[in-house]
């Protein structure tokens, strides 16, 4: 089946089923020739089998199948009655069809069965008079027996039909395949079977392998080639789709028998069980991975009928919309296309309706007047991520703040300090919309959601982001099964959990000696590879009592495009887990993705990663927020202050750690002139720059990437940013060496971690990069001067 098209194995296969089931119904007929409902199904199925060889080009088949056809009209007409010369022929017909479709199967080609002889005898048929072909019974039994006299021989209704070839059930004997290839001589066979005959118990390929008469890699193809080729139509069978769910369902309990008894034989130390308990693991695993295969199925299933609505929609909007598809063969499991399939559908609508322009402010724009719809699948740790992309005008995250400030979802002061991506992220609460009128595609605020609320039931996740003026991307992240997951487990006070190990990227100890915890503004940091890694302490996310930092793991996670730590307390085992579903209020909390039976018989809750990625952010901000109102009003400075360390060409330059806002990356190509001066678009504002090597004078090669480096510090409503070349580390300026400096953009100079590190007079670079920044600032004193 490998070496046909897709179309036609489909089609031989349905064909096969479909004349199975002619044979039963004909025999059927012929037992009650005046069922109408078994002369439509099968006029239907001959119909089918017509249609489609003449869409893939098989003319034999489509004229053999066409003359049945027009006989089993006649009959459903109720112009010709049905006797068993005519479900001969119909046999016959049926014999025909089989064999082109054999040929087929063999050669990809009809090859040349006899169909002439078939259509002329469907054809005599036809052209018979009703009243000779009359069943025997409607006679008068007194003219029976005459008539049998006067009959020289009666006619033999199936030798019109052809034999069938008779089945060889038997494989051909490799003795004779051997001989036929010139492989083994004859003689050598016979002596080889004369000592079969005589007593001796090998095989025959390894007689004459033994006595060097024949070549192994000989032996080894004339027993591939006494394999019998299985047909098509015994290549697959239909199975309820119940019957799989049960099936996935035993799977999944087996695997949590296994897991049981895996660790009871390891605490008993019984080498024996143990090395059968791993082979029943692997047997398991195996069987679990066959069974999963089973309900998996291409995305296509669900993408196929989107050309219609994307076509439909575009035309009664008058838009020009092409839709290109990418990755179609990615497959899920099909309970999950089943979930996704009316989002889905939910996000291409949209597209076509709020993100791709009409043709002329396309062209308006400098865009070609037919826009461009596509859809992207591809496996990416673990899961399967679908994106529908536009090249349209993209989100307006100004008329979506102006709307969530309208719609009490925000306040009007949150908006400059948000980020981009949660502005747009608003576009998922209930209600929400910013269509200008109500159409019956979109507008009422129903449907973006539910979008987002059916991806979460089934473990995914869904964000949105979008450059204005070229297009909008809205990404789907969706589990590839729901049944079974390869989980860490881990402890976190007396308490266990289990974490999703596709999100796990590495695990690290702390000693507290070559590792440890630091902290940033009493936000627990780790230095990773050189960079600060943000972590969450899990007893703290749960309302547990929080811990020490030593003697700890800490996992590098990654969710929702966010890498950080959480800290738990030990780490267990890797093992395979079966997901149960959770009630409404452990949903609710927000913190879980499921539950599942541990190997020693204890429930598990399964964290959700997402939700603590975005709970933890949120944590963090508001403790750091805390944490700098109350040095400030403590007056806290001097020594012992906290400094950010940047580097500045080859120069070391430290930032007092409660003037910075925030940290960020910005691309270059972002980088905009506002006459002499840098600026950026930066959360709804014009955020203005100044490079600390053109303050500082410390000119040299820039920095190589894509990025550069900056440190945001915000007073009110104002905000600037200073370039860096690199962030170095967070220090602890406790150090008595320090001289004052006698360049400008400097208070001095100190010794940091036992370097020579330039102290940054903030106030001079802020008003280097907006001199008016203080203008409308009344309380100077709360800035803190290095």
């Amino acid at each position: 089946m490998e070496d046909l098209g897709e179309i036609v194995g489909e089609f031989l296969m349905e064909s096969h089923e479909n004349l199975d089931q002619i044979d039963r119904d004909l025999v059927e007929l012929e037992q009650d020739p005046n069922s109408r409902d078994l002369i439509s199904r099968i006029f239907r199925a001959i119909h089918t089998i017509k249609g489609t060889s003449g869409f893939l080009a098989f003319s034999r088949l489509e004229k053999l199948a066409h003359a049945g056809e027009s006989l089993l009209s006649k009959l459903r007409d109720g112009v010709m009655p049905v006797t068993p010369t005519t479900i001969t022929t119909l046999l016959a017909t049926i014999d025909g069809v089989r064999s082109i479709l054999s040929a087929i199967e063999e050669t990809q080609a009809e090859g040349d069965v006899d169909i002439d002889s078939i259509i002329a005898q469907v054809n005599a048929q036809m052209n018979a008079d009703p009243a000779a072909d009359a069943p025997a019974a409607d006679a008068p039994a007194a003219d029976a027996a005459p008539a049998a006299e006067a009959e020289p021989e009666r006619l033999d209704e199936t030798a019109s039909r052809p034999a069938p070839e008779p089945v060889d059930n038997q494989r051909k004997p490799i003795g004779e395949i051997l001989v036929e290839t010139g492989a083994a001589q004859a003689s050598d066979v016979g002596s080889a079977l004369a000592q079969q005959i005589e007593g001796d118990e090998r095989k025959l390929g390894t007689i004459l392998l033994d006595e060097g008469k024949a070549q192994p890699a000989a032996v080894s193809e004339a027993l591939q080639a006494q394999t019998p080729k299985r047909s098509i139509a015994d290549s697959a069978i239909r199975v309820d789709v119940d019957l799989l769910d049960t099936l996935m369902n035993m799977v999944g309990e087996l695997v949590l028998a296994r897991n049981q008894l895996v660790r009871g034989v390891m605490e008993t130390g019984d080498a024996t069980l143990v090395r059968s308990a791993q082979r029943l693991g692997m047997i398991t695993s195996e069987l679990q991975e066959g069974i999963m295969k089973t309900r998996m199925q291409p995305i296509e299933h669900i993408w196929s009928k989107l050309p219609r609505v994307v076509r439909d929609l575009s035309q009664s909007l008058g838009k020009q919309v092409q839709l290109v598809m990418q990755g179609k063969e990615t497959e899920l499991d099909r309970s999950l296309l089943e979930a996704v399939k009316d989002p889905l559908t939910h996000l291409v609508r949209n597209a076509v309706d709020h993100g791709i322009e009409n043709p002329d402010q396309r062209t308006a724009a400098g865009k070609g007047p037919e826009g461009t719809l596509t859809l992207r699948a591809y496996h990416e740790g673990g899961h399967v991520a679908v994106e529908v992309a536009d090249d349209g005008a993209g989100l307006n995250v100004e008329r979506i703040a102006q709307k969530a400030v309208e719609n009490g979802l925000l306040r009007a002061d949150q908006i400059p300090n948000m980020d981009r991506r949660d502005i747009m992220a608003m576009v998922f609460q209930p209600g929400f919309s910013t269509a200008a009128k109500v159409t019956n595609v979109s507008g009422r605020g129903v449907g973006m959601d539910v979008v987002k609320t059916n991806i979460e039931n089934i473990g995914g996740a869904v964000s949105v982001d979008s450059k204005p003026g070229e297009g909008t991307v809205w990404r789907l992240t969706i589990p590839l099964t729901l049944a079974i997951i390869q989980a860490l487990t881990v402890d976190c006070g007396d308490q266990r959990y289990v974490i999703p190990q596709v999100a796990v990227l590495e695990l690290v100890f702390i000693d507290g000696q070559s590792t440890k915890i630091e902290y940033a503004s009493g936000a627990p940091v780790y230095r990773l590879r050189g960079k600060l890694l943000p972590l969450v302490r899990l007893d703290r996310a749960l309302g547990l009592e929080v811990g020490g930092d030593q003697g700890v793991y800490i996992m590098v996670l990654q969710a929702d495009g966010r890498r950080f730590g959480l800290v738990v307390d030990r780490v267990l085992n890797t093992e395979e887990v079966v997901v149960k579903a959770l009630n409404s209020r452990f949903k609710d909390i927000g913190l879980y993705a499921g539950a599942t039976i541990l190997g020693d018989g204890k429930v598990g809750l399964i964290l959700d990663v997402s939700s603590l990625a975005r709970r933890s952010h949120l944590a963090a901000d508001a403790e750091r927020q805390n944490l700098e109102a109350s040095s400030r009003a403590s007056g806290a400075g001097g020594t012992g202050e906290r400094l950010l360390v940047t580097a500045v060409g080859e120069r070391r330059v430290a930032i007092p750690l409660d003037t910075v806002t925030r940290l960020e990356e910005f691309p270059r190509d972002r980088i905009e002139h506002a006459g002499s001066r840098e600026v950026v678009q930066y959360r709804g504002q014009i955020l203005p720059l100044v490079r600390l090597s053109h303050l500082l004078g410390a000119y040299g090669e820039e920095p190589e990437g894509d990025n550069v480096s900056v440190v945001v510090y915000s007073e009110g409503a104002k905000s600037v940013a200073l370039v860096v070349d690199r962030i170095v580390d967070i220090a602890e300026n406790s150090t008595t060496a320090r001289r004052d400096a006698e360049e400008d953009g400097l208070v001095g100079t100190a010794v940091i971690q036992q370097r020579v590190t330039e102290l940054l007079d903030v106030r001079r670079a802020i008003l280097a990069a907006d001199p008016n920044f203080y203008t409308d600032l009344e309380n100077d004193e709360l800035l803190v001067e290095a």
